[in-house]
């Protein structure tokens, strides 16, 4: 049974009231405006002080209790989330790999772009797109991604030498508007790009990057056993990769596709006798994929792990990711502590969609939700307002229900019930001890 958190809310508003102080530090880092820095300082302070003014019933050896029980928590996933993280850094392939974004490159003179370079620029009043060129190969692959700044939204175009469309993209999925794509080059010489604006609204700064992928041979596909796990990475967006594993009949079996920050992967489960089973896009955390299933016959079943598609249809969002297949139904049962935790800050979160307060969803947002929905300033959620406040926030919150994650602790998912059939579910993740919200959306209630 998993720990239901009643409407009264009181250690989820405290949790709250210290997200956004950690809110307005991480905002201020970001902006590096010293008086906006203060004034979300100021004002965080002031939301810790009136929570701190609600009446709180548990006693002092309770509240003394929990913390020490997020203690226990954050130093038990301190080690789950390091080692994921070494594993994304290995698993990505050296010409793909991220590195800490250094300042881009900036000159109004310059349109010739070089491999790996960030460079700024940008799209006046008077200005109805931007051209760029390069050069490359023919059979090169390129991944050519243009960030909008603040509300700047971007639709990229890759044309041949002979000025025929290769590419084009507007939105990299259907929550981030910046332009992605991934092409390849059938012809040697100068490739060209053009930006311009979605609408004569969506004008100002963006970066765009160019890069060239050495793709090698997909080795992906392997026999694995239940009970293993095994790294993977979609290379192109047309890439399968295929996963055999030996299931006994009436077996429960377990299937997870995790997928580093901002890949999008799609699974699927094939019967020994070749027919489709199940299907799963975003039924784990974030953009996972999650299946569970009872073998109805022995034999050797089947994994198919596909790049999900964005709104066009166009497979972009690649890149590495572990496929586990485990016996049994997996169990995420979470504490009391950690289920307050988990529902203070989904909370907080919800509070700021509501209120339209963009500076502490960044501070909440999570590495998904950063690099899904784009999110590198708040103008950038601005930019998104129109989009979030679509989403029905729901009305009172009757209750809430908290899991864990089955594979890694510094991982949680919350629902909210705002009505008979009304609920809204939250991803979380544990970074340097806090709740950050990964994903979120509507949801038909947690599962049974």
């Amino acid at each position: 049974m998993m720990p239901f958190i009643d409407r009264g809310w009181r250690a989820g508003i405290k949790l709250g009231a210290g997200v956004l102080l950690f809110a307005a530090l991480l905002v201020g880092a970001c902006s590096g405006d010293g008086a906006e820095q203060a004034e979300q300082s100021e004002q965080a302070e002031d939301a810790a002080e009136q929570a701190q003014s609600e009446p709180i019933d548990a006693s002092q050896e309770a509240e003394q209790s929990a913390a020490e029980s997020q203690m226990s928590q954050e130093e038990a996933a301190e080690e789950p989330a390091a080692s994921e993280a070494s594993d994304e850094q290995q698993a990505a392939p050296s010409d793909a790999q991220e590195e800490p974004a250094e300042e881009p490159a900036a000159d109004p003179d310059r349109d010739t772009l070089i491999a790996g370079e960030r460079f700024a620029s940008s799209i006046g009043a008077e200005e109805s797109e931007k051209q760029f060129r390069f050069e490359a190969s023919a059979g090169s692959w390129l991944r050519i991604e243009v960030d909008g700044k603040g509300g700047m939204d971007p639709i990229a175009t890759l044309l041949g030498p002979d000025g025929v469309e290769i590419a084009v993209n507007d939105d990299q999925s259907n929550t981030n508007r910046d332009s992605l794509i991934i092409a390849q080059v059938a012809t040697d010489g100068l490739q060209y790009i053009r930006v311009e604006p979605y609408a004569a609204a969506n004008i100002g700064d963006f970066v765009i990057q160019v890069q060239v992928w050495n793709v090698g041979p997909d080795n992906d596909d392997a026999v694995i056993r239940v009970g293993d796990s095994v790294d993977g990475r979609l290379n192109l967006p047309d890439d399968v990769d295929v996963f055999d594993f030996e299931v006994e009949a009436g077996e429960q079996v377990f299937v997870l596709i995790d997928g580093d920050t901002g890949v999008d992967v799609y699974g699927q489960v094939f019967q020994p006798d070749g027919n489709l089973l199940q299907i799963d896009d975003d039924g784990g955390h974030g953009l996972d994929s999650e299946m569970y299933f009872r073998a109805g016959s022995t034999g050797t079943w089947r994994v198919e792990v596909w790049p999900a598609a964005n709104k066009d249809g166009v497979r972009q969002l690649i890149g590495s990711y572990r496929l586990y297949v485990r016996s049994g139904l997996p169990t995420s049962a979470v504490t009391e502590a950690v289920a307050s935790d988990l529902a203070g800050a989904a909370l907080t979160f919800l509070q700021a969609l509501r209120d339209e307060d963009t500076a502490t969803l960044l501070a909440l947002a999570g590495p998904e939700a950063l690099t899904t929905w784009g999110w590198d300033d708040t103008g950038d959620i601005d930019r998104d307002l129109a989009k979030l406040t679509t989403i029905d926030l729901g009305g009172e919150i009757l209750q809430s229900v908290a899991f864990g994650d089955v594979i890694n602790s510094a991982r949680g998912r919350v629902y909210f019930q705002f009505d008979e059939t009304d609920w809204m579910r939250f991803e979380l993740i544990q970074l340097a001890g806090h709740w950050l919200v990964d994903d979120w959306a509507h949801s038909v209630g947690p599962p049974s």
